[in-house]
């Protein structure tokens, strides 16, 4: 049997493999289609927080039983299960399914029972009975709860639901109809969704208020000296249970329930402090004294649980942008240890890119957790950094989860000192099975010593923010209107590869075919930018300005190419044009001057603070000069569409770069253009591209690359560019002209583009290297013309995969060449 590093890959997934509940099931029930709570139904179900009474059947007319209630309700407000030595009630047993948290729901008060000890479980409950477990639950008394002549059957409301009917119906939860509340009816699987569902967005926008200030705060502590937390909370019903974290426990120390902080050595820590989805930094500095240091074995802040609950079990690690070149390379570097991420030795377990990781762990039983912790490794030489975070969500079943907390630090992601954090959160028991650890990653995150630590009971029931399970949807690929299919176009070296007169341009603008007759239009929009030997320098900057803008080439060449096809009536209209803004090296000490008078430009550490504002102030520079020189151009058939940014990813290693691309983004749109760029598969930055300001990104697959690229790396590619509104990039260069290999490649990607409908409804950017296109069509090989042709159909919808081995077969000048690679860019000799 042949045996694959990808079938190597999958079997070591299922080595610490956990049951697949991390992601509930999209429901198929068959009952729901004609139901007014259907959007309800099918959102709590997503969630894992509602099930049908079979896999195809939600039931929405059946009556909902009391214990059903009960769990459904405790879900929805995030209440955490219970296990107490002895059940509070005789028909609801410790090992039924949903006790815990009716055990919760009792012991705040919430729920009580039916009499003769029993809860009633398998009751119907009655609509009054719910209005008085919302009352306890989120009491409100800012108003007085009356009915006032409210309904029209008042009497019939039990005296003890008077004050919980008067409430709901005052939050606009529960009404009735026709001036009735039928508050002795039987309340549906249907009502209880809706209900359930308007509950939910409520507590979800509770937590995300939680702290109503989230700046960071300052705290001194003297060794020995202990201070409670108090976190700022809003002021609401049922608050969030606080949870704090800490990157440096060798420093402070926190208490088993995390309300209460210890100086221990000298030095600085960072605690988290959390409520509901909220979170503050609390830097936290602690200083020697003469006092005796009080923290021993009977302080309440160092008696840590001792029960190491993550030795015994089974954890399974998900990539958020699985890539399988990627995860190749991780397995074969740093797999870690033989025993896994739990072992407590010195040997780390690497992680590469993939955007982040989920760890999801499964205790086995239910057990009360206190502790959770997982150290990290920061050494930027060796390209290794910390993550910016550790989260932490919670499940009892595996399906509905709820987010504990996270713990974050102020290491700066340049430091190059060798360090470690613990990263540790603590916080008041919780009964759970599951804990999901996530956390990003940018290029290399190193980490070892996995431990969850707890056991006993928890004396009360925590209160946390349900987690959104869904993820991020499907929005669809980024679809331009009147741009579709964008050519980069590279200038300012490279001879005349690098110099385009109005012959190249016009073959890209409009199709030629082989005798030199115009077609239909090609690509709408040229994306000019730099070659990367472009000197970071202002005499680099400005002579690819100079450049850009010398008539008779470049810019002016395109445009006098298009004046001359707008003979053409049916090519007629402008062409969109982009321009690109260098990228500031920040290892860059020496940029020259921007102005006769002014002072050289440092982007370096070395000068400090103004190392960014440096760098800020030649990019508005230079892209003030380029406004400039473009308004006085007089390009008449050409349209400024935006501003590309040159770098493909965003380091966060260099300080201020979020920042940098930010006020740039300012610039840009501040003027009315779109701002653009491509950041490469596997980059930082491309999932939440919009909070840097980019308003158009296309994402890079890097199938066409010399290491056969990974086979599934188009779909993941294509998957990720429909999860974030990105367009994608296609990409080929001259080694298509005289390489089978490359020329085979090409094809292979532009065919599996063709099976992922990137055909039609996204909007396309297109590398091609140094002319590469232009000298297809210009080629008198039927087969290297057919790469233009074949371009053309794309373009005009017309392409059609070939069946067989048809393309590019029999392609004489085809040549064996050497090929080299420096920095992933192809060349050839």
């Amino acid at each position: 049997m042949k045996f694959t590093m990808t079938t190597f890959l999958l079997l070591l997934s299922l080595v610490f493999v956990v049951p697949a509940h991390a992601q509930p099931a999209s429901p198929a029930f068959q009952d729901i289609n004609a139901s007014f709570a259907k959007e309800a139904i099918l959102e709590l179900a997503s969630q894992g927080i509602i099930s049908g009474v079979n896999p195809e059947e939600f039931g929405p007319e059946q009556n909902i039983k009391r214990g059903d209630f009960a769990v459904l309700l405790a879900k929805v407000l995030g209440i955490q299960p219970l296990e107490p030595e002895q059940p509070t009630f005789s028909d609801v047993p410790s090992e039924l399914p949903g006790a815990g948290y009716v055990e919760a729901l009792a012991q705040l008060g919430i729920m009580s029972g039916a009499g003769d000890g029993r809860l009633g479980a398998d009751d119907p409950v009655l609509r009054q009975d719910v209005a008085v477990m919302l009352f306890r639950s989120l009491p409100d008394q800012s108003e007085a709860e009356s009915l006032a002549g409210s309904y029209l059957d008042e009497r019939q409301i039990s005296p003890y639901a008077q004050a919980g009917v008067g409430y709901v119906t005052r939050k606009g939860w529960m009404r009735g109809s026709e001036d009735f509340f039928f508050p002795l009816q039987e309340l549906t699987r249907a009502e209880a969704a809706v209900l359930a569902n308007q509950l939910l967005s409520m507590r979800r926008g509770q937590a995300l208020t939680a702290i109503p200030v989230v700046s960071s705060r300052k705290l001194e502590l003297k060794t020995g000296e202990t201070q409670k937390i108090e976190p700022e909370t809003a002021s609401i019903p049922l608050a969030f249970t606080p949870v704090c974290g800490v990157d440096n426990p060798s420093v402070v120390a926190l208490s088993t329930d995390g309300t209460n902080i210890a100086g221990k050595q000298q030095g600085t820590a960072t605690v988290t402090v959390n409520a509901g989805l909220n979170s503050y930094p609390l830097v936290t500095s602690v200083y020697a004294s003469q006092a005796i240091n009080i923290i021993g074995s009977g302080s309440a802040v160092n008696s840590q649980p001792v029960e190491e609950l993550a030795s015994g079990a089974a954890y399974r690690v998900e990539q958020l942008a699985p890539d399988l070149g990627f995860q190749e390379t991780e397995y074969k570097s740093y797999s870690g240890p033989v025993e896994g991420l739990t072992y407590q030795g010195q040997a780390w377990t690497g992680f590469l890119r993939q955007q982040g990781r989920d760890i999801t762990v499964d205790l086995k039983t239910r057990q009360a957790v206190s502790s959770i912790s997982l150290e990290f490794l920061q050494d930027a030489g060796s390209g290794i950094g910390l993550p910016s975070y550790l989260k932490a969500a919670v499940s009892s079943d595996g399906k509905s989860w709820y987010h504990l907390g996270q713990v974050s630090h102020n290491v700066d992601p340049a430091d190059t000192v060798v360090q470690s954090k613990n990263l540790t959160l603590s916080f008041a028991p919780v009964i759970t099975r599951y804990i999901k650890l996530s956390f990003p990653v940018n290029n290399w995150v190193f980490a070892r010593q996995l431990s969850v630590r707890g056991g006993g009971c928890a004396d009360n029931p925590a209160v946390l923010a349900p987690a959104d399970n869904t993820g991020l949807s499907g929005v669809g690929f980024l679809n331009v209107p009147d741009m579709k299919n964008i050519l980069l176009v590279y200038t300012g070296g490279n001879g005349d590869d690098g110099t385009w007169n109005s012959k190249d341009f016009q073959s890209m603008v409009a199709y030629q075919d082989a005798n030199g007759v115009t077609g239909g239009r090609m690509f709408d929009t040229m994306l000019f930018l730099p070659y990367s030997d472009v000197p970071c320098t202002s005499e680099g900057w400005t002579a690819y300005l100079e450049d850009l803008f010398a008539q008779g080439k470049q810019l002016s060449a395109l445009d006098e190419a298009v004046g001359r096809l707008n003979a053409i009536s049916s090519l007629s209209g402008r062409e969109k044009v982009i321009l690109t803004l260098p990228y500031p090296e920040p290892k860059q000490n020496h940029f020259g001057w921007i102005q006769e008078d002014g002072l050289q430009l440092n982007f370096s550490g070395s000068a400090g603070k103004w190392g960014t504002r440096n760098r800020l102030a030649a990019v508005q520079w230079f892209y003030e000069s380029l406004i400039g020189r473009w308004k006085q151009a007089g390009l008449n058939n050409l349209e400024l569409a935006g501003m590309y940014w040159y770098s493909e990813s965003m380091d966060q290693t260099v300080n201020g770069e979020t920042e940098l691309v930010q006020d740039t983004a300012r610039l840009v749109r501040d003027d009315g253009l779109e701002f653009f760029w491509i950041p490469y598969h596997g980059s930082h930055g491309y999932e939440d591209w919009s909070s840097y300001g980019f308003t158009r990104v296309f994402l890079q697959p890097n199938f066409y690359t010399v290491d056969s690229p990974p086979e599934e790396r188009m779909d993941r590619t294509t998957d990720l560019a429909r999860r974030y509104n990105l367009g994608m990039e296609l990409e080929c260069d001259g080694n298509i002209l005289y390489n089978r290999y490359y020329y085979d490649l090409f094809y292979s990607q532009l065919n599996s583009a063709y099976q992922l409908g990137l055909d039609r409804d996204i909007t396309l950017a297109w590398y091609a290297g140094s002319k590469a296109l232009v000298k297809a069509a210009a080629s008198s090989s039927p087969q290297v013309r057919a790469i233009y042709d074949d371009i053309y159909r794309w373009v005009s919808g017309t392409y059609v995969p070939p069946t067989g081995t048809e393309t590019g077969e029999g392609a004489a000048d085809i040549v064996s060449v050497l090929v080299t690679t420096d920095n992933n860019s192809l060349s050839t000799k």
